[in-house]
């Protein structure tokens, strides 16, 4: 089990993560916005990194290792719902990459996931990791 200073470490992590996360969202939004599927079908392939693998170790640990820790001090309720987006996140992200090994550029799905996990990082940037960093600190 992680210390609670190593837990304030791995959000900080997390923090710079997004940060990459964000600007392959705006690659794809701008393909998604001018409707250009080379665009979208470019910018997902240049960031299968981040989206595939990356997405998939962050939202693991912090499934798995920050939000049992901080489910102690913010309750379950508050945790549970970033837990479930994840899994709506991850299941969007598999939608629109199976569909581009098929060719496709799916503007709509893509749109939906953009929206989703944008919405979710700010969330966890502006209320959910300071939250974390209080109690954890005390």
């Amino acid at each position: 089990m992680a210390t609670d200073q190593e837990l304030i470490a791995l959000i900080g992590q997390f923090e710079k993560e997004h940060v990459d996360v964000r600007e392959a969202l705006a690659r794809i939004d701008a393909g998604v916005d001018s409707r250009d599927s080379n665009s979208v079908k470019s910018a997902l392939a240049m960031s299968n990194g981040v989206l595939v693998a990356g997405l998939d170790e962050h939202s693991s640990m912090e499934d798995n290792v920050l939000f049992p820790r901080v489910a102690e001090f913010l309750g379950q309720g508050m945790v549970g719902v970033f837990a479930e987006e994840h899994v709506q996140i991850l299941e969007l992200r598999n939608q629109i990459y199976s569909k581009l090994e098929r060719g496709v550029a799916d503007f709509e799905g893509c749109a939906s996931f953009s929206e989703l996990l944008s919405s979710h990082i700010d969330r966890e940037d502006s209320m959910l990791f300071p939250a974390s960093r209080g109690a954890l600190a005390d």
